[in-house]
């Protein structure tokens, strides 16, 4: 980046960086946006501006790392997610777009039953994306977020602190445990889900980058919907909702769960947009 002076010719030599090392070339991009904190028309209009020499070095930097295999939501340090910008590190997952799909459903769901104040439960917190975003789309909402990394907790309740979702307790410990002896009108939950032995087929970012911790869900990808199936009934509230992420090809199998769990109630597999099994509701 010697001869860079202004903000697209900083992009262009990026993308042609990424470019020669086999990279997403519109990384270029997202990293310079998180840069100089503007997106959009107001990105456009900054691109023949002049970088200050800091600029440059952080800029640079940060493209050598996600080259070196660094998601750009770690690089930068925030992640959106249902319209807002959420702190991640490598402690927690980068919340997908997917999951902004259980959050439609959860909320119309409620709706439906005519929930006015319900106590939600999101279990595998992680950054707090699922339970953070309920707390404020449904503000007389109380909420309680557990998850078996203190240090994902850290970064979910700091989330919470930073987006003014106050209603958000979060308490350590595995799965339903710090649950138990309570009952929850509104139980989500993203559980690691991938079989352990497909984690190594991840994409680079995800398998190098992201907590393993948070991915893998035992030899077949269903530890954590047998262990749900087994705990959930006890702490779910009379005519409550229960809405559990699962991977694509897991649907017949973890509803059949849930039909075992949950035999009066009604069990469904939705789809996410791009047509794939994402959500079982149970209601």
């Amino acid at each position: 980046m010697k001869d860079v002076t202004y903000v697209y010719e900083a992009l262009n030599w990026a993308s042609s960086f990424l470019e020669s090392k086999e990279k997403e070339a519109h990384a270029a991009v997202w990293i310079m946006e998180d840069l100089l904190g503007v997106e959009g028309i107001e990105f456009q209009l900054k691109r023949r501006e002049e970088l200050r020499e800091d600029q440059k070095v952080s800029y640079q930097a940060a493209i050598e790392r996600f080259i070196a295999g660094e998601p750009v939501q770690y690089i930068s340090g925030q992640a959106s997610f249902y319209g807002r910008k959420f702190n991640v590190n490598e402690h927690v997952l980068i919340p997908r777009p997917e999951t902004e799909e259980l959050i439609e459903l959860a909320l119309k769901l409620m709706q439906e039953k005519g929930f006015r104040a319900p106590k939600i439960a999101d279990i595998a917190t992680g950054s707090g994306a699922i339970s953070v975003t309920l707390s404020l789309e449904c503000k007389e909402a109380r909420v309680v977020a557990t998850d078996i990394s203190k240090r994902a907790l850290e970064v979910a309740s700091g989330n919470a602190k930073k987006l003014g979702a106050t209603r958000v307790a979060f308490r350590e410990g595995d799965l339903t445990g710090p649950l138990v002896g309570e009952t929850y009108n509104v139980i989500v939950s993203n559980p690691p889900y991938i079989p352990i032995a497909e984690v190594e087929k991840l994409h680079e970012h995800v398998k190098n980058q992201e907590p393993h911790l948070a991915l893998a869900g035992g030899e077949d990808g269903l530890l954590f919907y047998v262990r749900l199936a087994e705990e959930l009934p006890g702490i779910l509230a009379e005519d409550g909702i229960v809405l559990l992420e699962i991977g694509y090809d897991q649907g017949p199998t973890v509803s059949s769960l849930m039909e075992k769990a949950f035999p009066h109630a009604h069990v469904r597999i939705h789809q996410d947009l791009n047509g794939k099994d994402r959500i079982i509701s149970i209601t």
